[in-house]
């Protein structure tokens, strides 16, 4: 008994803490490398991403889930610049429901925030467990911009 209480006292410090951290969440953010493919998870929290552009470019950012995974992946979103200012969004523009981010940006540091729209928001919550929730996300860069 006492080590399940224990277990449940360290759990709930984890799903806490990821709510009440005054840690900056871009400073875990994870570098993302134009033609190579990043692996997230939709679980709890969110995936954030980074990755400079060292003058101005025509960059696209997409997600991929597997077909099968389609119905309870859905990964959507955010791109931000260097200042926490969104720039742009997208749900669905790519295949499968997956989102697709096409834009030309000036040189500098972004960052794009994947999460879950299904609301996933804890590891106790059946969603999160059931099937595979991993995804891709890609950068491609082209430079100068069309």
């Amino acid at each position: 008994m006492r080590a399940l209480s224990g277990m449940l006292a360290v759990s709930l410090l984890l799903v806490l803490s990821g709510c009440a951290s005054t840690v900056d969440p871009r400073d875990r953010a994870i570098e993302l490398t134009a033609g190579q493919a990043q692996h997230g998870f939709l679980g709890p929290g969110t995936d954030i991403y980074v990755f400079t552009l060292d003058e101005p470019s025509y960059v696209v950012l997409e997600s991929r889930v597997a077909i099968a995974s389609s119905m309870s992946v859905d990964p959507h979103a955010e791109l931000y610049d260097a200042e926490g200012r969104v720039v742009m969004r997208d749900w669905r523009s790519g295949e499968w429901d997956n989102f697709r981010i096409a834009t030309s940006l000036p040189a500098g540091t972004w960052y794009l925030h994947v999460h879950d729209s299904q609301g996933c928001f804890s590891m106790m919550d059946d969603d999160c467990l059931e099937g595979d929730r991993s995804y891709e996300v890609s950068l491609e860069v082209t430079t100068p911009p069309p």
